[in-house]
């Protein structure tokens, strides 16, 4: 049986990805078969075939998904009233919350995002650099308010978020540390807006660290 012909091919992917989602949280990733997804939308393996080659790419579609439903949480932090320093540390907080729960707390799910960001490095890579833009963002915001310092924005921006990779990074939430509360992540980003409101950070070359010492 073949996908519906009143669907439009974005809407076909996107009833494949929310049956395959469905069967990956309930019986995990591993488990699922394309038959399986085929049989959830009572068509044929060969109709699922059409819109996507495995199961993999599947997976990568809804990592994808997710990781677009985490933008948009994330930049509504950018664009959202009060000061920057405060929407900095709250965004940092609130995409560690998200990331717990949505992509950590649930094994099955966890699984399957952990499969997706082995198998497509090149999503996690942009992912990041979004983040890194939206961080650049509210530094940028900061420094024209005076909350924060004058610096170098694009590689502050980066720091902030290395510094943030324990508090998002689901691999690290659900196995490094799982027992990371709300406090820990909400003190770790005061730390980094009280460094960003003084003057720019800069790297002492280990030669010299070691010769001061």
């Amino acid at each position: 049986m073949a996908i519906k012909s009143r669907y439009e091919p974005d809407e076909a992917r996107e009833r494949i990805l929310d049956a395959a989602e469905a069967l990956f949280r309930r019986i995990g990733y591993a488990k699922t078969t394309i038959a399986d997804i085929a049989n959830a939308l009572g068509m044929s393996s060969a109709n699922i075939y059409r819109f996507f080659p495995g199961k993999s790419a599947i997976n990568d579609g809804l990592c994808r998904r997710m990781l677009g439903e985490l933008h948009i949480f994330a930049e509504s932090f950018v664009t959202a009233p009060g000061p920057a320093s405060q929407r900095l540390e709250n965004m940092i907080v609130g995409v560690h919350l998200h990331n717990k729960t949505r992509l950590t707390d649930q094994r099955t799910v966890h699984e399957m995002v952990a499969v997706a960001m082995q198998e497509n490095w090149q999503a996690v890579e942009e992912h990041m650099a979004h983040m890194g833009e939206l961080f650049g963002q509210l530094i940028q915001q900061g420094i024209a308010t005076g909350e924060f310092a004058p610096c170098d924005i694009p590689t502050l921006a980066k720091t902030v978020g290395f510094a943030c990779c324990g508090a998002f990074h689901p691999t690290m939430i659900a196995e490094c540390k799982p027992d990371t509360t709300e406090e820990d992540v909400r003190r770790l980003a005061r730390l980094l807006i009280r460094g960003l409101a003084y003057s720019d950070v800069t790297v002492v070359p280990l030669a010299l660290a070691g010769d001061s010492a």
